[in-house]
């Protein structure tokens, strides 16, 4: 693939012709224009060619929040080298052996949001024992979070970028006149697709917070009239506990919520508080974006929305397992291909059903537990103790027992205030359940532990319900 057939690359080309001198990347203290961005994407191409670097390196780029991780991804596409995303927060050891794995040549880190040159780069050359042959087409690998094993890639074309970006923009509404506040890390799927690459393609602004203290991103929104918030139900949910929360920026029209699923009760209280609907975002690192919720009431329902446009998708008639179809979908997994990613279909472990057009999300297939021969879907159980007063969250799963794997119920339940034991949670949940879906055993935690990407920690979860 030629640079220029790249469509992120040729999209970014017109915006920076078009509006060269105008903000795209912003906090309240500094900003970088396209032009500024594409000249220090330049020069950090040029010191990547002087090292070596070029068509079909696989690179791992991380940078801290600001204008490079915009940089260095068009540097590496500029030099057809196929950036693979890495979240700066991530230790530096998880990410290099995650690296290694999947046979990335080089690592290209910005420690500074905004570094005053090429040679203010981090780059760092790789030996692994089987190098990865990456496709110059591919305009990114993604990782996994590795939250129920070790991190895998996830291959995606460029042009499958930039249709799962003009599916979004029409599904949600997004023009260059918009200004994205930016709290999801670039680096992630969902930050990738709601955040640089509307600056990029359109050329909307990029809004940057001053610092990672909680509350910065709505200062950097007042100070900059940003108008599109993509968010995570974490911080919603921390916001609408807040005893004394700040005004909200009257600018934000549009809050977005995605990465984890948005209890009602957080999506309710925020619109009370903050007069302005939740709208849910439901997707995959492997097929982009598939619903989105454009009237704002769905997450308050318990639904996902409707299927974003130029998506297909397909329930499993046995089990309700979701398929996807899409320009969007992935071209495979990294370093071993799999079947449920190939020709342009993603085979989810997410179980739904269609409820009036919206998709409801049941929990995962892989969760199901067995218990005395019947199947237990954990994400029922674990509606019904959120219901249970006192009780904050809660995440419920199956262990190994006398009568095999996944064979028991356990559950975690998060409860602030206290008074939520053993005995109040069987007995609340014997009224409203089948005996065979009571859990046996309860933890009792004051928060869920939850990763640096706002998902609840599985792999913690697990030790927790022992």
């Amino acid at each position: 693939m030629d640079t220029l057939e790249d469509p992120i690359l040729r999209a970014f080309a017109a915006t920076a012709a078009r509006r060269p001198l105008a903000p795209l990347v912003a906090s309240p203290s500094r900003s970088w224009s396209a032009a500024d961005l594409d000249g220090a994407a330049a020069a950090l191409a040029g010191r990547l060619a002087a090292e070596g670097f070029g068509e079909g390196d696989a690179i791992g780029l991380a940078a801290a929040p600001g204008a490079a991780f915009a940089a260095g991804y068009l540097a590496l596409r500029r030099r057809r080298a196929v950036p693979v995303l890495c979240d700066s927060a991530r230790p530096t050891p998880d990410r290099l052996a995650a690296l290694d794995r999947l046979g990335v040549v080089g690592f290209l880190a910005a420690a500074d949001g905004w570094p005053a040159s090429a040679r203010a780069w981090d780059l760092d050359r790789r030996a692994p024992a089987r190098q990865l042959a990456a496709d110059p087409a591919w305009g990114a690998i993604k990782l996994t979070s590795g939250s129920t094993g070790e991190p895998r890639g996830i291959a995606v074309g460029a042009e499958a970028l930039a249709a799962d970006d003009a599916q979004l923009a029409a599904a949600m509404g997004l023009a260059a006149a918009d200004r994205i506040l930016a709290l999801v890390p670039l680096s992630h799927s969902y930050g990738f697709a709601s955040l640089l690459l509307p600056a990029l393609v359109r050329g909307s602004l990029l809004v940057v917070a001053e610092d990672r203290s909680p509350l910065a991103p709505l200062a950097a929104a007042r100070a900059l009239e940003a108008t599109v918030f993509p968010t995570v139900p974490a911080w919603l949910g921390a916001w609408v506990r807040l005893a004394s929360a700040p005004a909200w920026p009257a600018s934000l029209r549009l809050v977005i919520s995605a990465g984890a699923p948005l209890p009602p009760e957080t999506a309710r209280a925020f619109r009370l508080r903050c007069a302005l609907p939740v709208h849910v975002f439901y997707g995959a690192s492997e097929s982009g974006g598939i619903t989105y919720d454009a009237e704002g009431g769905a997450a308050e329902r318990g639904t996902v929305g409707t299927v974003v446009p130029g998506v297909e998708i397909a329930l499993d008639p046995d089990a309700g397992r979701l398929e996807v179809r899409s320009p969007a979908v992935a071209e495979t997994y990294l370093p071993e291909a799999a079947p449920e990613l190939a020709g342009g279909r993603f085979r989810t472990a997410d179980l739904a059903r269609l409820e009036g057009g919206e998709v409801r999300l049941l929990g995962r297939a892989d969760d199901l537990a067995i218990v005395r021969g019947k199947n237990v879907n954990p994400r029922e159980v674990e509606a019904v103790l959120r219901a249970l007063p006192g009780v904050d969250d809660a995440f419920v799963l199956g262990v190994d027992g006398p009568d095999g794997p996944r064979s028991l119920l356990r559950a975690v339940v998060a409860a602030r205030a206290g008074g939520v034991d053993y005995p109040r949670v069987v007995a609340w949940c014997r009224e409203r359940l089948a005996e065979h879906k009571v859990p046996r055993g309860v933890v009792v935690v004051t928060e869920l532990p939850r990763t640096e990407r706002g998902k609840l920690d599985r792999a913690a979860l697990a030790v927790l319900a022992g």
